[in-house]
């Protein structure tokens, strides 16, 4: 919407409020956003959340509350929960065990304030924020769980069995969830939280919620081979991987400068460049502005350089937002987000980076020695917002939010154009 505001689409601004339960802070966002964009800047938007949080439920638990609201979108936002399957994340790399870990936390902490909150606040505070943490949270588990089942089926474990029964438990307690919700306050709320989210096979929504499928062994069943584990760690990644936000200098220039954008994307904050009505950068290099990240490499030889970031659309109208990549003092190489996607119906690379909450881009880098190196983010068009970057000589373990940050965060030795 700041874009919006920035190239004059500020006349105007409609937002579909057929679904106005359960989007109670999204829609006051949008619009008090709307009613003065400049009075609720990129790092403001957690203080909003506090104050709103403040206006439900008084100031007390205000930061807590808003920080638990703030998490459940950014989790949210990693995968839609109708798009959610077994398959979604990696039970190899620990990567579902990771998400259930955060959402269960998240859950923990929500229940907790719940406990402490007034009689008279509980109602309230379960329809606008426990209910929809402890409805994700068991659906992760659900579909984790089923992941697991699935994957002890295929060597014939002994907790086959018991992993099926406990997503049918999880299944069962998705709609109690939702009976809890609408059978509160005597029905206030009540078919509030009918529409079905489990068992999606397209974007039109089936008829009911329906159990994802799971294995069961007969008895007696022996084992087809040793049991494995769910996740594998390797004893010394071959890759580097950063979180944007964790860059080691900020290089500004020609009224260009850059901003973090606190909790946006799928794992950490994100980078962006600002004003967003800044001309391209028509030849990045040099002094132009870029992003510096200090990184130590195994190794000699090609790698490649792996950008993670938000889905954007091309709002310039030409030929696609880009960026460019160099490692040391090569020549800055381009890249083009949008190449082969086309943000209309059928185009399935769009889609998918929708589905996903991202687009991955790859270019290619020869390195000349083992050891320290700067890989360098050039600033190319406005409006491309970086979340992570990942440098491997190959191919990483297969995930769905990418390898994990495994570098220590270097101090910063610029501050950023947020002001």
């Amino acid at each position: 919407m700041s874009l919006a505001k920035d190239y004059g689409a500020d006349r105007i601004w409609i937002v579909n409020v057929g679904d106005l339960k359960p989007m109670e802070l999204p829609i006051s966002f949008f619009l008090d956003l709307a009613w003065n964009p400049k009075a609720i800047p990129a790092d403001g938007v957690a203080a909003y959340t506090q104050r709103w949080a403040a206006q439900q439920f008084g100031p007390k638990y205000a930061a807590e509350i808003a920080d638990i609201l703030a998490k459940y979108a950014k989790y949210n936002a990693r995968r839609k929960p109708e798009l959610l399957d077994a398959a979604t994340y990696s039970l190899a790399t620990g990567e579902w065990a990771t998400v259930v870990a955060d959402y269960t936390a998240l859950a923990t902490r929500a229940e907790a304030i719940n406990q402490k909150l007034p009689a008279a606040d509980r109602d309230a505070y379960f329809e606008l924020v426990l209910h929809p943490v402890l409805a994700c949270a068991n659906l992760n588990d659900l579909y984790y769980t089923v992941a697991l089942n699935r994957e002890a089926a295929k060597n014939k474990q002994p907790n086959t069995n018991a992993l099926a029964e406990k997503a049918r438990v999880l299944f069962a307690k998705d709609a109690e969830i939702s009976r809890r919700y609408n059978t509160l306050a005597g029905g206030k709320w009540n078919h509030m939280m009918d529409q079905t989210h489990i068992g999606y096979t397209y974007w039109q929504q089936p008829p009911v919620d329906t159990m994802p499928e799971v294995v069961t062994l007969a008895a007696g069943t022996a084992p087809a081979s040793a049991p494995t584990t769910s996740a594998v760690t390797p004893e010394k990644a071959d890759y580097v991987s950063i979180e944007a936000e964790h860059f080691t200098q900020a290089v500004n220039g020609g009224g260009v400068s850059w901003q973090r954008l606190p909790d946006l994307g799928r794992t950490a904050g994100a980078v962006t460049s600002i004003p967003t009505t800044a001309a391209p950068t028509a030849t990045p290099g040099g002094n132009s502005p870029h992003l510096d990240y200090r990184i130590t490499l195994p190794q000699a030889g090609p790698v490649a350089v792996s950008a993670y970031l938000a889905p954007t659309l091309d709002f310039t109208n030409t030929t696609g937002l880009r960026y460019a990549v160099s490692i040391d003092d090569e020549a800055p190489q381009l890249v083009n987000l949008h190449t082969g996607l086309n943000p209309d119906n059928g185009n399935k690379p769009w889609e998918q980076a929708v589905a996903n909450n991202s687009i991955l881009k790859t270019s290619q880098h020869p390195v000349a020695a083992a050891g320290p190196h700067v890989l360098r983010f050039w600033r190319v068009d406005p409006g491309v917002v970086l979340e992570k970057l990942v440098v491997s000589p190959g191919a990483v373990p297969a995930s769905y939010l990418g390898p994990p940050q495994n570098v220590v965060v270097p101090a910063i030795k610029s501050s950023l154009g947020s002001h």
